[in-house]
């Protein structure tokens, strides 16, 4: 049963097939997912998605039919592999969210290969997605821990080991054996990154590209080799049983929870697929709209400034200062410039702008005085610019373009090549078009 997104399937057959993950995932949160089970998502912040807020589901059952939302990705337990494809996919091939897992991510995923399973193919992207963990976490800086430490010197400055010390200090030579907790960047959970990047140099024949991908994930993971000298390869089982049953929790280091989960994953045998003898669901999803969104914005690039909804970054005052009571109530357009408003809509949008999106836009258009607005789609038709008409009172022009998403193309490379030609047709024909209306 292959199961695309935003599309709805009988509820039966999608019992029949996945038993166990449909009474797993069916109408839970993608929050409560995150948090239960083993399952990575992107983005790993839940704020930055923009169409999919924490109480929203994946899979949703409406009456006889189950509805699969903006996500795609790889989801397993026991026998059981479901692969979400995006709704551009064609065969085995869904060369849309590669493409934007390449344009986005920074992952070359020409050097994925493409005659393997689709759980050896989940294996490969964790590894491929890995210098993204990398960097986000160590964004926060070397993560650093108190750690027990053991000395035999006669310099105390700690905890007597009484049993070490007769054990080791007889007869006695004037050292004593004694213990202390100091904070170090040399603790479980760097040990555990850096048998993580030992892991892919020796395994990965890309492990060079994957792992110098950028400026940012040479010099991190040179930082994480300077934070461990005391690494050992014959020590890996044991760092990785000592993450397992200490998980890092402070809030303010999210980040390195979810790369401490990557990292097991690597290096636990996830290369045989999601099949999982556990009772927990393992997988990796990624939201299709907040790929989009990054996907446009770097499309338009500099000519557009990008508002942050979610983190309340370069918001638009709805009121005048003279209402002081809701001076601080602002609304949050995905792009715009001075003369025009885009709204990126992952939506099917080939017959007409759906009733709210119009309103927003036409809101958007007013406060901020400007030419043009409308929504930008991806799209299986013959797509470009289409100026639905000019708007009443004090005017302005409703649009909407479709890019169109290559079909029935021969490889991933013929596929970037189309879509290619699709991107430079924007710069021709929506934005030159609009500034100049």
């Amino acid at each position: 049963m292959k199961i695309r997104d935003n599309t709805y399937y009988p509820k039966h057959e999608f019992n029949k097939s996945y038993p166990l993950l449909s009474e797993k995932l069916l109408d839970r949160t993608l929050a409560d997912l995150a948090e239960k089970e083993d399952i990575l998502v992107f983005p790993t912040d839940l704020s930055k998605i923009k169409d999919l807020d924490d109480d929203n589901k994946i899979v949703e059952g409406i009456n006889d039919s189950v509805h699969f939302k903006n996500i795609v990705g790889f989801i397993g337990q026991g026998s059981e592999n479901l692969v979400i494809q995006s709704r551009f996919s064609e065969q085995n091939s869904d060369y849309f969210f590669n493409y934007l897992l390449q344009r986005v991510l920074n992952i070359n995923i020409v050097d994925l290969e493409t005659d393997i399973s689709f759980d050896q193919y989940f294996y490969q992207l964790l590894i491929y997605v890995f210098p993204k963990y990398l960097n986000s976490a160590m964004r926060k800086g070397v993560y650093k821990e108190y750690r027990k430490f053991e000395y035999n010197d006669s310099n105390v400055r700690g905890v007597l080991d009484i049993a070490r010390h007769v054990r080791v200090n007889i007869p006695f030579r004037g050292n004593i054996a004694y213990s202390t907790r100091e904070f170090t960047f040399d603790n479980d959970l760097m040990e555990l990154i850096r048998h993580t990047i030992e892991f892919i140099k020796l395994s990965e024949n890309n492990s060079k590209n994957i792992l110098r991908s950028s400026k940012m994930t040479q010099k991190n993971v040179a930082a994480v080799i300077e934070a461990t000298p005391r690494y050992q390869i014959n020590n890996r089982r044991k760092i990785i049983n000592a993450n397992k049953v200490a998980p890092v929790r402070h809030a303010y280091y999210t980040e390195y929870r979810i790369l401490q989960r990557i990292c097991l994953m690597i290096l636990t045998g996830q290369k045989h697929g999601l099949n999982s003898n556990g009772n927990k669901v393992k997988g990796i999803l990624f939201d299709v709209s907040w790929l989009w969104e990054e996907y446009v914005n770097l499309l338009l690039g500099d000519d557009f400034k990008h508002p942050q909804n979610k983190t309340k970054e370069n918001g638009i005052f709805l009121y005048s200062e003279m209402y002081k009571r809701h001076r601080n109530l602002r609304v949050y357009p995905d792009f715009y410039n001075a003369a025009t408003i885009i709204d990126t809509k992952y939506k099917q949008l080939d017959s007409s702008i759906k009733r709210e999106d119009r309103y927003q836009i036409i809101s958007y258009l007013h406060i901020l005085n400007c030419k043009n607005a409308g929504v930008f789609y991806p799209t299986k038709e013959v797509g470009g610019l289409d100026k639905i008409g000019n708007l009443s009172g004090l005017g302005g022009t409703i649009f909407k373009y479709g890019l169109s998403i290559p079909q029935e193309v021969a490889d991933f490379s013929e596929f970037s090549e189309e879509m290619l030609k699709s991107e430079q047709d924007v710069m021709t024909n929506l934005v030159a078009k609009l500034n100049n209306a």
